[in-house]
């Protein structure tokens, strides 16, 4: 391969791995939290296979609140669908929120709980400050039933790492330089046998 490819290869590299393309993941009890730096302070979680947990949050229907730390600093936080409380939720220490306040961006859905699906997507917009989502906190308070007041097992109330594996959204951006690689060397080849046999 000549400098120039090796070049383009490696700039394409760069540009792949500053993509930002790359998502946090953790499985739990059959269900799995991902989440990804969409920019600007924006955080996406996803919640995945909740339908299906296992241990003691088997027969979990529901999301009443949630919590998300460790992602520098805020002000303010929005979701639709949910209410912000800057200082932790007041309502029972069951809800996954209460007595964190600084740091942690705190959820709540109210008398009406979210029902689950196994595909869940939640988009949150943080406000007045630097965040940083490497390695964010997440606590949740799922529920079997609508009327409970208290969470159905664990709270999880961990840390979600670095997944090692790149989301899709970053890979035709990767394929397409590839593409223009060989199709660069496609060209030089054919240009080269077309000066030979002119000469």
């Amino acid at each position: 391969m000549k400098k120039t490819n090796k070049t383009l290869l490696a700039a394409l590299a760069i540009t792949f791995a500053s993509s930002g393309a790359w998502a946090n993941s953790l499985t739990f009890q059959g269900v799995t939290f991902s989440t990804t730096n969409l920019g600007g302070g924006e955080l996406q979680l996803t919640i995945s296979n909740a339908l299906n947990a296992s241990g003691n949050w088997s027969g979990i229907n529901h999301l009443e609140s949630f919590a998300v730390g460790n992602v520098g600093s805020f002000t303010g936080a929005s979701l639709a669908g949910f209410t912000y409380d800057a200082g932790g939720l007041s309502n029972g220490s069951g809800n996954g929120c209460n007595g964190h306040g600084a740091g942690f961006a705190c959820f709540t859905a109210g008398a009406s709980p979210l029902a689950l699906s196994n595909n869940m997507v939640l988009d949150i917009a943080f406000s007045g400050g630097a965040t940083n989502f490497s390695l964010p906190t997440l606590k949740v308070d799922f529920w079997t039933d609508s009327s409970q007041t208290q969470s159905t097992g664990n709270l999880l109330s961990q840390s979600i790492p670095v997944s090692a594996t790149p989301i899709p959204d970053a890979l035709p951006l990767f394929a397409t330089g590839l593409g223009l690689i060989g199709m660069l060397g496609w060209w030089r080849k054919r240009k080269g046998a077309a000066a030979i046999a002119a000469a």
